[in-house]
């Protein structure tokens, strides 16, 4: 199970096996046979693995999604772009979204207001 987990995340990533391999000092075919139930990482390199891949021990060992309120799954912009969301979006757009039958426009909007929003300081308007 740590296996599939460690796979998914890593694709998610879009990293190699030897990627983690040579950012974690080990050999390729360790991170292979971690992959395939081989063998399982100790819990140092457990928690570099979780570290690498922006997740928790809980979840590359349970699949635990809910350790620290994070979704493992999820990558560290999309974590980014929801922590936005809940500061600055309010409860009439979600009424909005929950009886919209196109809830992709809704997120592709959202979206584009937050690309436009987060390189911008406090207090300077928009255009500046």
């Amino acid at each position: 199970m740590i296996g599939e987990r460690l796979r998914q995340l890593r694709k998610a990533k879009k990293m190699t096996q030897q990627d983690v391999a040579d950012r974690l000092k080990l050999a390729k075919s360790t991170i292979s046979q971690y992959e395939n139930g081989v063998n399982e990482p100790d819990a140092d390199t457990l928690a570099k693995l979780a570290e690498l891949l922006d997740t928790t021990t809980d979840y590359l060992i349970t699949g635990d999604t809910v350790s620290k309120g994070v979704d493992a799954s999820i990558s560290p912009e999309e974590r980014e772009f929801l922590e936005w969301v809940k500061e600055h979006v309010t409860g009439q757009f979600f009424y909005d979204f929950h009886q919209s039958k196109d809830k992709e426009a809704y997120m592709r909007s959202l979206k584009l207001i937050y690309d436009l929003e987060k390189g911008r300081k406090p207090g300077q308007k928009q255009g500046e």
